[in-house]
């Protein structure tokens, strides 16, 4: 009874996971299909994701949201269906078999097989094993296996661009944080800077060597500052929240970084357009899955015509039937059927029609995505240029903007100068400073757009400082 009991609650365990593979073996290999199609990425779908204990590197937070970002993970178990489709199509290779078998018992008069009434009860059971076999069907079944196939490669195309667009947002929310963190610093530092100013503009008023409005004129300017403080306190928050997102993570969660600074000498772009453009036909997986896609509308033609041609399939059978009185009938049949449509309502010429519509959309959308490679990589090559030119001016902006400051700042603790040009150079800084964080975030950002529309970016590789991209 206990053993009874056992096997029962495990029948029902199994029974009640939707997503259990028991009884379901992959004897088509499509996951390692899809496997192959996605090489060096890792399948997220039941893997255990646990969240760094310390400082967060690029390449920890990348690989966090591969592992958690759902939209991530939706696009892979898109690729899983396709899989599992694609699997579906290739066993009708394969012939069915069922068995059947019923019970019937009749009461009161009625007459048997015979033809003589009786009034007896007559119990008859039944029991049969069929099989059907598909020998030929010009050409349906191998349209939907090609198209099928091709669905997958696009599926997988899909999922591997998603990862990269993944990787790519990872990059933008990290840097962002990064950015955000030291604007927030250099906003404590200008209102440091503008306290200090208004000690000294006040010690001078005190001593009449300054007057009022330099002390209103230096309350006016601590304001402001203290201002902007306040909204870089925000803006770093809501960074935090949108990496926290992105990651896959609840936005409260505590974010800790471990970001690499901007080297002091960046590498200069020397790759040709002409080559970059190459590289991304050959390896962007939006384009290869849009390939894939119109691989398949030409597919779904065959399979469209093939619904108005013949059809050849094999049948055989086993049955017993077992009736009270009667002798046991115990037979096997086998034979071969025909089918020839011969009239459909005109469905088969309208079906190869729509097959022919989608087959000139995809196509279509192939020409539209071949174009968008191209503007990507224009795009990104020259916001890399651009990026490297920011950095290179804010690096002479930031050295200027600083000397200039203390020049400002000592002709007027000395009373040869003007309080004006201190709070005109106070600015400069403060603006020298930002203009240097968007610079470095540029150049962060840039580089995976160009390494995203190259089709590079699969993961945190390809951004190292000491790579040269491309």
């Amino acid at each position: 009874m206990a053993a009874f009991m056992v096997g029962a609650v495990f029948s029902l365990s199994v029974a009640a996971d939707p997503r259990s593979d028991i009884f379901q073996p992959d004897a088509f290999r499509t996951g390692a299909a899809l496997r192959e199609r996605m090489p060096g990425l890792t399948d997220p779908l039941g893997r255990d994701c646990p969240f760094p204990a310390g400082p967060l590197t690029l390449a920890a937070a990348v690989d966090v949201a591969l592992c958690r970002n759902p939209t991530t993970r939706s696009a892979w178990a898109e690729a899983h269906f396709q899989a599992a489709a694609l699997g579906s199509s290739e066993s009708a290779w394969l012939p069915t078999i069922s068995g059947t078998d019923s019970e019937q018992r009749q009461h009161g008069p009625h007459v048997d097989v015979e033809g003589n009434p009786i009034s007896s009860i007559q119990n008859t059971n039944d029991a049969a094993l069929n099989l059907s076999w598909t020998l030929f069907d010009f050409g349906a079944r191998t349209g939907r296996i090609r198209s099928a196939r091709y669905l997958l490669d696009a599926a997988a195309g899909t999922a591997s661009f998603t990862i990269q667009q993944t990787v790519f947002n990872v990059v933008q929310a990290y840097y962002g944080v990064v950015s955000s963190d030291a604007l927030l610093g250099a906003a404590k530092l200008t209102e440091d800077t503008a306290a200090a100013s208004l000690d000294i503009a006040r010690a001078l008023q005190a001593g009449g060597a300054a007057t009022l409005g330099d002390v209103l004129e230096a309350e006016t300017a601590y304001d402001q500052v203290v201002l902007a403080h306040v909204l870089a306190v925000q803006a770093a928050q809501t960074s935090h929240g949108q990496l926290a997102f992105v990651l896959g993570v609840p936005a409260d969660t505590p974010l800790k970084l471990d970001a690499q600074p901007v080297p002091a000498d960046v590498p200069a772009l020397t790759a040709r357009m002409t080559d970059l453009m190459t590289e991304a036909s050959r390896q962007r997986p939006d384009l290869g899955a849009a390939r894939a896609q119109l691989d398949a509308a030409e597919a779904d033609i065959t399979v469209a015509r093939a619904a108005g041609r013949p059809s050849i399939a094999a049948a055989g059978s086993r049955e017993r039937i077992l009736t009270t009185g009667i002798p046991t009938q115990n037979y096997s049949e086998i034979g071969v059927t025909l089918t020839v449509p011969i009239f459909t309502g005109f469905s088969v010429g309208y079906g190869v029609r729509q097959a022919q519509g989608t087959y000139e959309v995809r196509g279509a959308n192939l020409e539209q995505v071949g174009l968008q490679v191209t503007l990507d990589v224009w795009n990104g090559y020259y916001a890399v240029e651009s990026a490297n030119h920011q950095l290179q001016a804010t690096a002479t902006l930031i050295k200027t903007a600083e000397a200039d400051l203390e020049v400002a700042t000592g002709r007027y603790k000395a009373g040869v100068g003007v309080f004006l040009d201190l709070l005109t150079a106070q600015a400069a800084l403060s603006a020298a400073r930002q203009a240097r964080i968007s610079a470095e975030l540029a150049w962060e950002v840039s580089r995976a757009q160009l390494a995203l529309a190259l089709g590079r970016l699969s993961g945190a590789d390809p951004l190292k400082h000491g790579d040269i991209l491309p």
